[in-house]
């Protein structure tokens, strides 16, 4: 029983340590942009309610999952929160316990809901592990992978068979593709130092760059055409620098042009109650 406890404990420590962390770096945007569509939309204060606890687990297993995958290459880096990752190392096996537990609630979460949200667990378990394990080092393909995961994890947003939920959830994965080219140019120096094979690393920063760009300027096309011309003004986000130095300045200013674009569209195209 002591053991059982102990190793309760240690979950909890594990979970609450990477929802603080990746708070503290200003991740799992996704779940205001879900429920903020949510609302949109017209779903019920009990079925947003639900979303937001089903949303919430979710990024927390997510982003579980990728430092399970990388605590190796983590505690290799410089300038990462080593103690929290040590701590990690040290109970790895109590981590992918929890994995696994968190991946079960999850899944009977989605099956209680909806075929909606059974879906969107079982999207988001694939492709996080498929990311985590092999795409994150595969240049070019972590930003692929990245749009994938951004329209699956939109999917906690909006029933399946909402067509303009799809729509919005088409935008969301442009976008973290071009979020996910920011990071890996933020985390060029330290990846390089670990030979993690990412875009910035492989490419080099100034081909980064260009994607990222290239990328902002089809979003804004994208979001122009298929939601409101008011989305035209994502093409913004091309003029901050994209550079490693001075990475974690444009993703706030990215962030911010994101988010504000993203309430305009979603209060300018006056989305009607959905069934």
């Amino acid at each position: 029983m002591k053991e059982v406890l102990a190793a309760v404990r240690v979950a909890w420590r594990i979970a609450a340590d990477v929802a603080i962390y990746r708070l503290r770096k200003r991740e799992a945007g996704n779940l205001v942009t879900s429920l903020t569509l949510a609302v949109a939309l017209g779903l019920s204060p009990g079925d947003l309610a639900s979303r937001a606890g089903f949303g919430a687990l979710l990024n927390l297993f997510v982003y579980l999952v990728n430092d399970c995958f990388d605590v190796g290459i983590d505690l290799r880096a410089p300038g990462r929160d080593n103690a929290r990752t040590r701590f990690l190392a040290e109970h790895l096996t109590t981590a992918w316990a929890t994995v696994v537990a968190m991946a079960l609630l999850i899944i009977g979460w989605g099956a209680l809901h909806s075929t909606g949200l059974l879906l969107t667990a079982l999207i988001n378990i694939v492709v996080i592990v498929v990311y985590s394990r092999v795409l994150k080092h595969r240049p070019i393909l972590d930003l692929v992978a990245m749009a994938a995961w951004g329209l699956s994890m939109a999917m906690v947003g909006f029933p399946v068979h909402s067509t303009l939920g799809w729509r919005c959830a088409g935008l969301l994965g442009l976008l973290c593709m071009v979020t996910e080219a920011v990071q890996v140019l933020r985390d060029e120096p330290s990846d390089r130092a670990a030979h993690v094979r990412t875009t910035a690393v492989v490419c080099g920063p100034r081909a980064t760059a260009v994607i990222a760009r290239g990328l902002l300027v089809v979003a804004a096309v994208y979001a122009a055409l298929l939601l409101h011309p008011i989305g035209a003004v994502l093409v913004l986000g091309a003029f901050v620098p994209f550079d490693p130095a001075r990475a974690n300045a444009s993703w706030d200013r990215l962030r911010a042009l994101f988010g504000l674009t993203w309430l305009a569209l979603l209060a300018l195209l006056r989305l009607a109650p959905h069934p």
